[in-house]
C-alpha cells in the first residue's frame, strides 16, 4: 500500500529534533494547507499528544533530521510483559 507523501516527507518517517539526545518524532499525517503544506507528528514514545508543524520546518536541517532507516524506532509490541 503506498504512503501518503508530500515531497520528501511521507506518513510513517521519524524525524529527530537536531540536538544530542532529542526525541523521535513519526509523521502521522500530512495535511494540504495554504500557504504551507503540514505534517501531523508525535513522540514514538508517547504518542497521546500530536503537533501540528510545517513540512518545511520538519525538512529543516536546523529543526529536525530524518531518522535512517536502520535507526528507526519499532515499537515493542509483542505480548511480552517486561521490566
Amino acid at each position: 500500500m503506498p504512503r501518503q507523501s508530500h515531497g520528501q516527507v511521507a506518513v510513517g518517517d521519524q524525524f529527530k529534533l537536531a540536538t544530542p539526545n532529542g526525541p523521535i518524532f513519526e509523521v502521522i499525517k500530512i495535511r494540504e494547507m495554504r500557504p504551507v503544506d503540514h505534517a501531523l507528528i508525535t513522540k514514538v514514545r508517547d504518542r497521546k499528544s500530536p503537533t501540528l508543524i510545517a513540512v518545511t520546518t520538519l525538512l529543516d536541517p536546523d529543526f529536525y533530521r530524518p531518522v535512517p532507516a536502520d535507526q528507526r524506532y519499532e515499537d515493542i509490541n509483542d505480548g511480552i510483559l517486561r521490566g
